[in-house]
């Protein structure tokens, strides 16, 4: 029992707490919720048909050609499928493991840069921010390349500082990985970072040890293979992926993803919450002359400008440049605490304070019906959540006014306030999940599907339809991201019927005994034209499903 109390109480074992409590906050409840479409959906059924089809090199949706994407994240995700099975727990397991992991080299970086405690913070800030935390728990690709842009950073500052040959192969080989995950920003960025960093610093040897020949040709030997069988399998890969998903699409609106050039701003003031006051306690630690301080500004710096000078811009895109920011938060809370700033530590409770009565009073007017505003159903659907979170936010609050002369206890106290946020935030997953997936009519479908059976989405494509269903499904009146693959499928007039020809579905020929199932919610059935010729069979949640026999 004695060694028991030693080891709790011994400061040197925090880090141990801290990422004991992490790994349970990240790991929990996982595969609780459905695939959240559109992207989850996607990225869960590419590998699943790199599986079915024995086809790792070229990457389908729908089994429809699909080149927007590198393939590194679906082959990890294969490898999650191949351990625990086909499930929501699989897809989203490598999204959360390097989301840890992260935040592990955030935590390795602060240690040698600066030292234990701050390590400590710097994982706290960066592990419970609200936007790390949240693309961690979603399938998408963008945790998958902010874990490798992440870990080839640190590892050139560390090849930079120590001249280590073994931190340098990690960097090309991280850098390497990261243009396997979401294409040529992985070396962009890392480049567009070390770059400035060199102008800044003048230290012009950075320049030789960014051309390192070993180096290099261990990025190539990484990165060569895929590129090569997937251009000499498909043609075409070159132009579509290279010009139209790399240049076009960063310098145009094509995807309709356009945002104002402040877009990212208040994304991070709201992504790093509940830690965000930290940010403002000084500007020394983001614009000092140290090295240290101008390589993570330069990096922060150059991944935000990068994205906001882009005209395609979504939330999860300045997830990279988080790990920075929670290491120089970190460190301006941490010199706070050294220095006795009253005034600096009474800041972060004022800005919690702000934000609680914001919430309290939102709460109020919304839920109490005092004020009218859009969409209250959908707000209405996070109801518990949202008081939860209230209730949780007023206890840290009088506990912090309590704590504030004890600053060492307010800080441990606001870890544990951030770790039990996103506990009690976790079932807004579930909800988002609920209203975006399609599992229900799945579920339903598969009480009547047959092997041979064909199964229809009328009027649009539910991504994790297919996933669900283990089968390809007919589309009709929707292209989206597919368009590529289906000017390139030679049997696409099978499988595919514009918007105005649904009635050639009744054309499909069936054999004996097959059947056809037609499904879709009920915003895209409001003009179902084909009640007539099929027979209704179910109705699942606010998706409809007919036959045709």
């Amino acid at each position: 029992m004695q060694k028991i109390t030693a080891f709790i109480s011994d400061k040197k074992n925090t880090k141990y707490f801290i990422f004991a409590a992490l790994v349970i906050l990240y790991f929990w409840g996982l595969g609780s919720y459905n695939l959240i479409n559109h992207d989850e959906g996607r990225y869960a059924e590419i590998p699943r048909e790199m599986i079915a089809r024995a086809d790792f090199v070229t990457p389908t949706l729908n089994y429809l050609l699909y080149f927007e994407k590198p393939a590194l994240h679906y082959w990890q995700t294969v490898v999650a499928f191949k351990i625990f099975g086909q499930n929501e727990f699989a897809a989203r397991f490598f999204p959360c493991l390097l989301g840890l992991l992260g935040v592990f080299f955030t935590w390795l970086f602060a240690k040698k840069t600066y030292d234990e405690e701050t390590a400590n913070l710097s994982a706290v800030v960066l592990g419970t921010g609200v936007l790390h935390y949240a693309i961690s728990h979603i399938n998408v690709t963008d945790m998958t390349v902010s874990f490798y842009l992440t870990l080839s950073l640190f590892a050139f500052y560390f090849y930079h500082k120590q001249n280590n040959k073994i931190w340098g192969l990690v960097f090309f080989g991280a850098m390497a990985l990261a243009v396997l995950a979401k294409g040529l920003i992985g070396v962009v960025l890392p480049a567009g970072v070390i770059f400035w960093f060199m102008i800044f610093t003048r230290k012009w040897d950075i320049f030789k040890k960014s051309f390192w020949p070993p180096g290099i040709l261990f990025f190539l030997v990484i990165v060569t293979p895929w590129f090569y069988l997937v251009c000499k399998a498909n043609p075409d890969f070159f132009r579509f992926f290279f010009i139209q998903e790399h240049f076009l699409r960063y310098t145009t609106k094509m995807h309709g993803r356009y945002e104002p050039f402040w877009f990212f701003i208040p994304v991070i003031v709201g992504g790093i919450f509940p830690w965000t006051a930290g940010l403002f306690l000084s500007f020394k630690n983001m614009f000092a002359k140290r090295e240290d301080v101008i390589f993570l500004s330069c990096w922060f710096f150059v991944m935000l400008l990068f994205f906001s000078i882009s005209d395609s811009k979504l939330i999860p895109y300045i997830v990279p440049a988080l790990p920075p920011l929670a290491i120089i938060i970190a460190k301006n809370i941490m010199d706070a605490l050294r220095e006795n700033s009253k005034a600096k530590i009474a800041a972060l409770l004022i800005f919690q304070t702000v934000v609680t009565a914001a919430l309290v009073v939102g709460a109020v007017l919304i839920f109490g019906q005092f004020i009218t505003i859009g969409r209250i159903d959908d707000i209405l659907l996070y109801r518990n959540t949202i008081i939860n979170l209230v209730i949780l936010s007023c206890i840290f609050t009088a506990a912090g006014w309590l704590l504030l002369k004890r600053r060492a206890a307010f800080i441990t106290a606001f870890c544990i306030f951030a770790i039990l946020f996103l506990f009690l935030a976790k079932p807004g997953f579930v909800t988002v999940a609920k209203e975006r997936s399609s599992k229900i009519a799945a579920v339903a479908l598969l009480k009547y599907l047959k092997p041979q059976d064909k199964v229809a989405i009328y009027n649009y494509y539910f991504q994790d339809m297919p996933f669900y269903l283990k089968r390809r499904v007919i589309i009709t009146g929707w292209t989206g991201e597919l368009e590529y693959g289906m000017q390139n499928a030679p049997d696409i007039k099978d499988w595919f019927f514009p918007h105005g020809s649904e009635a050639d579905l009744l054309k499909i020929p069936l054999e004996p005994g097959q059947k056809m199932y037609i499904v879709s919610d009920d915003d895209h059935m409001k003009n179902y034209l084909l009640k007539d010729s099929t027979k209704f069979v179910e109705k699942a949640g606010d998706y409809n499903i007919y036959v045709r026999e």
